[in-house]
């Protein structure tokens, strides 16, 4: 055994440099088995890209709705508006954070969504919007007030749009989160 070692530590240090990179087909496995093990291992590698975009997707999420949570808290309060301002600003930021590693996250064929997961994008399509069009209407509202303007219809349904979203989101969370 103690001579096996020895032959072999000789031989690892005295390959050179261009032998040290050795491939599946050096070895005499067919063109087959040598495509076949890339791909594999491309999959594998965009498998545990997935896995760890989905995590921090849903880390960011968690988060978010911690955030969205005080800022619909504090609308329409005795709180400073700009304390609810500046919370809509950092949960629009986080959200769409998160909406990056969630959409960028890569897909590899064959993988078809079930279950929970459907319903978790299919709530994207109504707290996205939501999550676009609040922050407009809360800036547009805030500019009225400012300047003694009275607000048009849509501009008044920011605090809806903005419970929908919130709604829609958290739900969306619960999906993920709590086995159904």
């Amino acid at each position: 055994m103690s001579r096996f070692l020895f032959l072999l530590l000789t031989t690892l240090l005295v390959i050179p440099p261009a032998f040290a990179e050795l491939e599946l087909k050096d070895l005499g496995l067919g063109a087959e088995v040598v495509t076949a093990s890339k791909s594999e291992r491309r999959a594998q590698e965009t498998l545990e890209q997935r896995h760890s975009m989905l995590k921090r997707h849903e880390v960011l999420g968690l988060a978010t709705l911690g955030l969205m949570t005080a800022t619909m808290l504090t609308g329409g309060s005795a709180v400073d508006s700009n304390v609810h301002m500046y919370l809509g600003m950092a949960t629009g930021a986080l959200y769409f954070t998160t909406a990056y590693y969630s959409l960028t996250a890569p897909k590899p064929a064959g993988i078809r969504d079930r279950g929970n997961i459907v319903w978790h994008k299919r709530l994207a399509w109504i707290h996205f919007p939501a999550m676009v069009l609040a922050p407009i209407l809360g800036y547009m509202y805030k500019r009225n007030e400012e300047n003694d303007r009275k607000s048009s219809a849509l501009v008044k349904q920011h605090p809806t749009i903005a419970g929908i979203g919130f709604g829609a989101f958290a739900l969306s969370a619960a999906l993920m989160t709590v086995e159904f």
